[in-house]
């Protein structure tokens, strides 16, 4: 626009000229239009964006219902607490397969004491598999009622399972004869067995002596 102001107040011929006169009279013409159509163009587009947002609130998806509350669990059935209580769910156990599990438990302990060497240079069997089994039905009932007598129990099977698979391993994998290694291993594993049966006596006896729990035969008295 500036530059257009200049020539239209400058004198002389030029300023005069048809040819010249009609085109610099028309410029700001041709400059408005653009300009209009540029306003016309802007509110159409703004109108456009105003029906495209309330089309977009019309077609928003609605909100998911809220999720109901979860159904609460059960009561748990709280523990035995009194000495009543307690002992009743100790014969609870005892009727319902924990005889059954000691029983075979004390009788598999006592049959893999026999493979045990007693000398030197003794030649034996090492067979645990009928003991292994024994030890994983016996971890079906280790919920044991009575404090004491699941402290006895728990104790029997973790040393009985791991003084066997002590034993295990210090079987000789190419010779009859053991090295100095495996036959401390061996003696390691033996003791850990140990502990084992007496934390097994220590359960039964519990059993017998705080309950009158005691099965017939005795299962000891290996035959």
């Amino acid at each position: 626009m500036s530059a257009w102001g200049r020539k239209h107040n400058s004198p002389g011929p030029a300023a005069r000229r048809p040819d010249r006169e009609g085109p610099v009279m028309n410029r700001p013409e041709r400059m408005r239009v653009p300009l209009l159509l540029t306003v016309v163009t802007a509110l159409l587009l703004a109108a456009c964006s105003g029906a495209d947002s309330d089309a977009a609130k019309g077609t928003a998806t609605p909100s998911a219902p809220p999720t109901p509350s979860a159904t609460p669990s059960p009561t748990p059935t709280p523990s035995p607490t009194t000495a009543a209580e307690i002992a009743e769910a100790v014969k609870e156990w005892y009727a319902y397969g924990g005889e059954t599990a000691m029983v075979s438990l004390i009788k598999e302990t006592v049959k893999a004491q026999s493979g045990r060497p007693r000398t030197d240079l003794h030649v034996v069997i090492v067979d645990f598999e009928d003991l292994m089994d024994a030890l994983d039905t016996a971890r079906l009932f280790t919920s044991l009622p009575d404090p004491k007598t699941r402290t006895a129990w728990a104790a029997a099977i973790e040393h009985l399972d791991e003084g066997a698979r002590a034993v295990l391993d210090s079987v000789p994998k190419s010779s009859l004869i053991q090295s100095p290694e495996e036959t401390w291993q061996m003696t390691r594993g033996w003791r850990t067995f140990d502990e084992g049966t007496k934390s097994l006596k220590a359960a039964q006896s519990r059993l017998h002596h705080a309950f009158g729990l005691k099965p017939s035969p005795d299962p000891w008295a290996a035959s």
